[in-house]
């Protein structure tokens, strides 16, 4: 992964983790996908996570400023990249409104 891929915004979506999850877990065939995640955000490592899918699909769970040594934007969020011929989604949970 190269950090310069991830600084393209044409490459990154912002997404809310509830909206964008149940789409992913549908597509990659990863059926506890949402659980594994926040796991991995409860629990960072400094290295990615990849997680295999049921339908031939691969992704990798990762946080940008653990790995890179340049801070990205919302870089302390999860990511999942799934290659670079697919977009990487930046998961954030939006702010609670009172």
């Amino acid at each position: 992964m190269n950090i310069n891929w991830f600084k393209n915004q044409d490459n990154i979506v912002y997404a809310e983790l509830d909206k964008v999850v149940p789409l992913l877990s549908k597509e990659t065939g990863i059926f506890d996908l949402e659980k594994k995640i926040k796991s991995f955000q409860d629990n960072p490592t400094t290295e990615d996570t990849t997680l295999r899918g049921t339908k031939r699909v691969s992704l990798k769970l990762f946080i940008p400023n653990l790995i890179f040594d340049e801070k990205l934007e919302m870089g302390d969020n999860v990511w999942v990249f799934m290659g670079e011929t697919r977009e990487c989604y930046c998961l954030y949970t939006p702010w609670e409104t009172v």
